[in-house]
């Protein structure tokens, strides 16, 4: 692939640079909604920006990356041509981020994501059995496939983690969106329409401080995985098919990504009443999706979020306590059901986990020595949860702005407890829904448990290191299914990067179809 050669320019030296960087994103801004705007000059003006600097800033390539699909889209209408364009705005970007930091070139597939999502919207209305219809959604899965690969490829590291963006992250949506009006209001519109898939508080989240390109990253490696998570509900499989074959990919998936802001994501999404994917999906797969969600957030024990493997303390106390009170939220849905075989697995999974033990450390340590607390009356969700809110009520902060919005519906039912579910014997819960993944090692963990645990876990390893979706389950398992229920799912195969990043490595992730240059 030809790439953008760096160039030698005393006019870009040191501040220089950044400070026509910001005149240039400013000139565009103010008049980008002008009946008589010329892409060109723009074009020229960050092309150049580009071509000095041999990692250039984030928003240097995203303004760039716009003009160019501006140009590219303008005025098409057809769903083919708007695909194709989109494909297009992809191949610029990798090309024009090979040699930067890994989460960089992650954090500028956004506006790929957002594109993506609008073509699939505009699928609603026709025929799903056409043959252009067939087409364009194949050609989706292939584009999400590809991103997908190159996003495994990018993220095996967190070069580029403290990076911050040089403007606040409404200017870099309004290139996109358009005008986002001068109000609060008009601007979360505007960012919570870049993001279709990701809910109010994430996007909040990315625009009410300096953003950072590792939280930028994390928001579109969530939006991915959600919308390749949603394409396969417009398959036609049985949804008990279905719910096994995501839940194995996912799993797999957010082990091989190792990335815990994406992870952290979708625990914060899920302490929402609903998904924000009604762009895509009906109410009842939505509800499909959650639990699945909820089965590859709780019961895998995944080695990346282990207490020694988080440096950042007040993002690893949020995530905990947000995983808490989601294992709880679930565990009461099913119970309501009278599922309580997969209400049990989720208090097992979160009992047998290092999160109470770390729980209980991190309150200790925030209340101070003289005000010891005697600690949660057990190690279930509730039980914890219990013991927390009873602090906050006798006046001690323990949950920061974020959680505490989520505390008022979460209710928690004094009457019962976990010890008083039905009658059966909690040791024959079905071994189908416990699973655990790189939980080796793990001195809490009796024998007896992890003999029960042995086979899923095995299965779930093995389906973590190939990224793919288990397809030689045998013939009992088939046969299982019934007649109706042959088809079978097939998710692409993400191998999992162990080695340094070259932009070598990024074009091989991408294939012969993504890997020619935009001219």
């Amino acid at each position: 692939m030809a790439l953008i050669q760096p160039q030698n320019s005393q006019h870009f030296i040191g501040e220089n640079y950044q400070i026509s960087l910001n005149n240039s994103i400013q000139n565009l801004l103010d008049t980008v909604q002008e009946p008589h705007f010329k892409i060109s000059i723009f074009m020229s003006k960050f092309q150049e920006l580009l071509k000095v600097k041999h990692d250039p800033p984030l928003e240097t390539i995203w303004f760039y990356s716009a003009l160019a699909f501006k140009k590219l889209n303008n005025n098409k209408d057809e769903i083919l041509e708007q695909f194709s364009a989109t494909k297009s705005l992809f191949k610029t970007i990798t090309s024009c981020s090979a040699s930067c930091s890994s989460l960089k070139s992650v954090a500028l597939v956004g506006p790929v994501v957002y594109e993506l999502c609008k073509v699939v919207e505009n699928l609603k209305g026709n025929d799903p059995g056409s043959k252009k219809e067939k087409k364009v959604v194949k050609e989706i899965k292939s584009l999400v496939d590809v991103i997908l690969r190159y996003v495994n490829v990018c993220v095996f590291d967190n070069v580029g983690c403290g990076d911050e963006l040089i403007r606040p992250f409404v200017d870099l949506v309004s290139v996109w969106i358009g005008d986002t009006g001068s109000g609060i209001d008009e601007k979360k519109r505007s960012l919570r329409g870049f993001f279709p898939l990701l809910s109010d508080g994430i996007v909040e989240g990315l625009s009410g401080k300096v953003c950072e390109v590792c939280e930028l990253a994390g928001a579109v490696i969530a939006e991915m995985f959600l919308l390749r998570m949603c394409m396969e509900f417009r398959d036609g499989v049985s949804r008990k098919v279905l719910q096994e074959e995501l839940r194995v990919w996912a799993v797999g998936s957010v082990t091989g990504f190792k990335n815990k802001i994406f992870f952290e994501t979708l625990v914060k999404m899920l302490l929402d009443p609903t998904l924000p994917v009604t762009l895509l999906l009906s109410s009842e797969d939505e509800i499909i999706l959650r639990k699945v969600l909820y089965d590859v957030v709780i019961l895998p024990e995944y080695s990346f979020l282990k207490p020694d493997r988080v440096a950042h303390q007040p993002s690893k106390q949020s995530l905990a306590i947000a995983r808490l009170m989601v294992t709880y939220e679930a565990t009461e849905i099913y119970r309501k059901e009278g599922d309580h075989t997969k209400a049990i697995s989720y208090i097992n999974a979160f009992s047998a986990s290092h999160l109470p033990a770390e729980l209980i450390k991190w309150v200790n340590n925030e209340i101070g020595t003289g005000n010891k607390s005697s600690g949660p009356n057990g190690y279930s969700p509730k039980a914890v949860l219990k013991w927390i809110y009873n602090l906050e009520d006798q006046g001690i902060n323990i949950l920061d702005n974020d959680m505490s919005q989520y505390r008022a519906r979460l209710v928690l039912d004094s009457l019962e407890t976990d010890n008083e579910l039905p009658d059966f014997n909690r040791k024959k819960v079905d071994t189908d829904v416990l699973f655990y993944i790189d939980n080796k090692g793990d001195e809490e963990m009796n024998e007896e448990t992890d003999a029960k645990n042995k086979p899923m876990s095995d299965a779930f390893v093995a389906a973590a290191h190939s990224l793919q979706s288990v397809e030689s389950t045998g013939k009992r398992k088939r046969k299982a299914r019934g007649v109706g229920e042959k088809k079978h799912l097939k998710f692409r195969k993400h191998s999992i990067i162990e080695h340094s990043l070259s932009s070598e490595d990024k074009f091989a992730a991408l294939g012969e179809d993504y890997s020619s240059s935009e001219g």
